[in-house]
């Protein structure tokens, strides 16, 4: 190795030196333009990273906005469908309770029409079932009468006689009462 292959000696130590020996200067102006485009890309690199960075933010919001409009709108149009069932629920129960009312109504009027032929029917009934009971006792005041009458003319003796025709008259009259109380009593509690 010849003496300009070596290295020189303080390698380190000294000022900057090149392979060869001598000392290092600047360097050139090409390297500096270089150095100063690398420099200028990396500069340029980390605002384009930040921008990208900044428009990814801006999209990720928009895209956020966005999902938030639908979940809204969603939300609105489920609360719509709820408030057209709850109204249609309304309508349908109204419709029901009137188609009650009216049908109670009916039912009430059926109800009195059929209460008053059947008190008219009962009336009858009773009327036809009084008759002959109010004819017997017509006929039996007509001979309880009858038989003062006779009373009045017949002696003091039979006087006794008299009183037993009357006291006949009068169980007569009470039993044709009871008799008629009873078939009242039946005409209304069948």
């Amino acid at each position: 190795m010849t003496e300009r292959e070596q290295p020189p000696r303080g390698y380190g130590s000294s000022p900057g030196v090149d392979w060869y020996g001598p000392t290092t200067v600047e360097p050139s102006k090409n390297v500096t333009d270089l150095v100063a485009a690398a420099i200028q890309r990396q500069d340029d690199l980390r605002a384009m990273e930040a921008r990208h960075l900044r428009e990814l933010a801006d999209l990720r919001a928009t895209y956020d906005q966005r999902l938030r409009e639908a979940e809204s709108a969603r939300i609105d149009a489920i609360r719509a469908v709820d408030v057209g069932a709850v109204n249609r629920a309304a309508e349908v129960s109204a419709a029901q309770a009137q188609t009650l009312a009216n049908q109670v109504s009916v039912s009430a009027e059926t109800l009195r029409t059929q209460v008053a032929a059947a008190a008219s029917a009962a009336s009858t009934a009773l009327s036809a079932a009084l008759e002959p009971i109010q004819k017997d006792i017509a006929d039996l005041r007509r001979a309880q009468y009858e038989a003062q009458g006779q009373k009045t003319q017949v002696v003091e003796a039979r006087d006794v006689t008299t009183a037993s025709r009357l006291n006949v008259n009068t169980v007569m009259a009470v039993l044709s009462v009871l008799i008629a109380a009873a078939i009242v009593y039946a005409a209304f509690h069948k």
